[in-house]
C-alpha cells in the first residue's frame, strides 16, 4: 500500500506549485511620457537618468501596476512579470536606463562576477559554434542561473533593446516540468540533493551542492534545476546518492513541456524569480553563417539581438524598532 504521509505530502506540493503564475503588463500608456522625457534628457549621465526615470515611473504608473514591484517570488505573489511597450525606439542607452530603473523598482541587486561580462547579451565571436550561451547562436536548455555559486540569485531580469531575429525568452513553471512524475518520483525529488557545475563562462570549475527543492514561509517552494549540458563539463546538474533517473525523466519531457514566452520586441522587460521559474531560449531565428558574419563585427548598435541583463539577490529591508534606539540628550 502507498505511504499515506508521502501521498499527502506530494499532493500538497503539487497543489502549491500549480498556483504559481506569471503576470503580463502593458506600459504603452506611459511610453510616450518616457520617450518625451528621454529626448530632453538623454545626454545626461546614466546614474542621473536612472534616478529621474525611477521618479517618473512612480509618478505616472497606475497604482495597480506598481503593486507587482513587491510581489515577485513571494508566496502571495507571482513568479514572473513581463512588461510590454515600455518604450518603442531602438536606443541602447535608453534600454539600459529603463532596465536599471525597473530592476531597482523590483528590488533586484545586480551582481557582477569577475569572470563574466553579463550586462549586454548579443552575438559574440564564434557565436555560431555554441549552444547554452547567452551570446551564442544555439539554443539554451531550461535552467535557473548561477546554481554553482555560493550566493543565491533570487531574480533574473532581461530588457529587449532590439531583436530582429524575433527569438523570445522562454520560461517554464516547475509544475509543468514535473507533471509526469509519479508520487514516488516526486517524493525522491523533494528529498534530493544535486551537485551544480559551472559552464563555458567560468574559468576553471565551480561546484555547489544544493537541495533540489526547498521551502520557506516567505517564498514558498523554491527549486534548483539546471538541464543544460556543457560542451566541456557535461551535465550542469547531477543527482547525489541516487535519483538521477528522476532528473533524466524530467529532461526527456522538456521538448514537449508546456512553457511561456516573453515578447521579443523593443521595449519589453521580463523579470523572473530565479528559483521558481526556469528560463531558456530556442536557437536564434537566423542561419548559422549569418550569425557568424554578424558576430565578427558585432557592436551594440549593429547586432541583430541586444538584451540587457541583471541577476542577483532581492534587496533586504529591515524594520526599525524605534523603541530600542537611543537618542541624544538635549
Amino acid at each position: 500500500m502507498p505511504d499515506t504521509d508521502v501521498t499527502n505530502e506530494v499532493s500538497h506540493f503539487r497543489n502549491k506549485i500549480s498556483q504559481e503564475k506569471a503576470i503580463t503588463l502593458d506600459f504603452g500608456y506611459l511610453s510616450g511620457v518616457i520617450e518625451s522625457w528621454w529626448r530632453k534628457n538623454s545626454v545626461q549621465e546614466m546614474h542621473i537618468l536612472k534616478t529621474q526615470l525611477v521618479t517618473l515611473l512612480l509618478s505616472y504608473l497606475r497604482t495597480e501596476d506598481t503593486l507587482y514591484f513587491d510581489k515577485v517570488g513571494l508566496t502571495s505573489g507571482c513568479a514572473a512579470v513581463c512588461i510590454k511597450n515600455v518604450f518603442s525606439f531602438d536606443s541602447p542607452k535608453l534600454a539600459l536606463t529603463v532596465h536599471e530603473a525597473l530592476a531597482d523598482l523590483f528590488h533586484l541587486t545586480d551582481i557582477q562576477y569577475d569572470y563574466e561580462e553579463h550586462k549586454a547579451l548579443y552575438l559574440k565571436p564564434s557565436a555560431e559554434k555554441y549552444r547554452e550561451w547567452g551570446n551564442g547562436h544555439g539554443d539554451i536548455t531550461p535552467h535557473s542561473d548561477d546554481l554553482y555559486e555560493s550566493l543565491n540569485v533570487d531574480y533574473l531580469a532581461l530588457t529587449v533593446c532590439r531583436d530582429t531575429t524575433k527569438t523570445p525568452t522562454a520560461y517554464y513553471f516547475p509544475s509543468d516540468l514535473l507533471c509526469d512524475l509519479n508520487d514516488e518520483e516526486m517524493h525522491q525529488l523533494l528529498t534530493m540533493q544535486a551537485t551544480f557545475i559551472s559552464g563555458k563562462n567560468v574559468s576553471g570549475l565551480k561546484e555547489r551542492v544544493r537541495h533540489v527543492v526547498e521551502y520557506s514561509e516567505l517564498y514558498g517552494f523554491q527549486f534548483s534545476l539546471d538541464f543544460r549540458i556543457d560542451s566541456e563539463n557535461g551535465e550542469r546538474m547531477r543527482a547525489r546518492d541516487g535519483g538521477q533517473h528522476v532528473l533524466d525523466k524530467i529532461r526527456c519531457g522538456l521538448p514537449d513541456a508546456k512553457h511561456h514566452v516573453s515578447t521579443a520586441e523593443t521595449g519589453t522587460f521580463l523579470i523572473v524569480a530565479n528559483h521558481k521559474i526556469l528560463h531558456a531560449r530556442p536557437m536564434l531565428n537566423i542561419k548559422a553563417n549569418e550569425a557568424r558574419e554578424q558576430a565578427q563585427h558585432s557592436t551594440l548598435t549593429t547586432t541583430p539581438r541586444l538584451l540587457f541583463r541583471s541577476k542577483g539577490p532581492r534587496k533586504r529591508y529591515f524594520p526599525l524598532d524605534e523603541t530600542t534606539c537611543t537618542q541624544d540628550a538635549h
